[in-house]
């Protein structure tokens, strides 16, 4: 097996490589085909990439919420402001505590948002290590196997070649044979033989 491939990380941004499990051809190459290390790592970054979806879904939300809720903060504020309503003032602070609480989760799912692309490339880095790994390992193997076919080709080609030769010097020896027995027996004699002993 390759061990320590190096791979320059530049690698992914000069060359455009994808994320692995989501490109078809490395799908049809090695879905079927994974090592232990490349299934773990191909979790990881199904897992990695629902997170990050979830956090842009969850995100959206909260922004959603958040504009709710300040325009319901305005609404209060004119109530408090104009008729000095008690109810409205507690709202008015239920709201507003509301409101830090969104501004916390959206901050914290920024942070995340901001992270989980780093944390993405850099499984999918691995990831493109061991697929490396393991397509040398396979184009090895495959190369050994085709050395062994093509000697046994070669061998069986022998045979067949003098499997031929053998063939057309019997159908010679068997069309001299008849043709000498219907020149010497004539027509009508050799047939009553070849319906006797053919």
């Amino acid at each position: 097996m390759f061990r320590n491939i190096e791979l320059d990380e530049n690698i992914i941004k000069k060359n455009k490589v994808p994320i692995l499990i989501k490109d078809r051809e490395w799908q049809k190459l090695f879905q079927d085909n994974l090592t232990k290390s490349m299934e773990k790592l191909a979790q990881q970054l199904e897992e990695l990439i629902a997170e990050e979806k979830e956090c842009m879904n969850d995100l959206r939300k909260a922004r959603k919420k958040k504009k709710i809720l300040m325009e319901k903060i305005l609404k209060l504020s004119n109530e408090v402001n104009t008729n000095d309503d008690k109810v409205a003032i507690v709202k008015l602070e239920q709201a507003k505590n509301m409101i830090l609480e969104i501004n916390d989760k959206i901050d914290e799912l920024q942070f995340k948002l901001e992270t989980l692309p780093n944390e993405i490339k850099n499984i999918n880095f691995k990831l493109l290590k061991e697929t490396v790994t393991k397509a040398y390992d396979d184009i090895k193997e495959g190369k050994n196997r085709i050395s062994c076919l093509d000697k046994e080709i070669q061998r069986l080609r022998k045979i067949l070649g003098n499997m031929w030769e053998e063939k057309f010097t019997t159908e010679k020896k068997v069309n001299n044979l008849y043709l000498y027995l219907h020149g010497i027996l004539g027509h009508r004699e050799t047939d009553k033989l070849d319906k006797k002993f053919l």
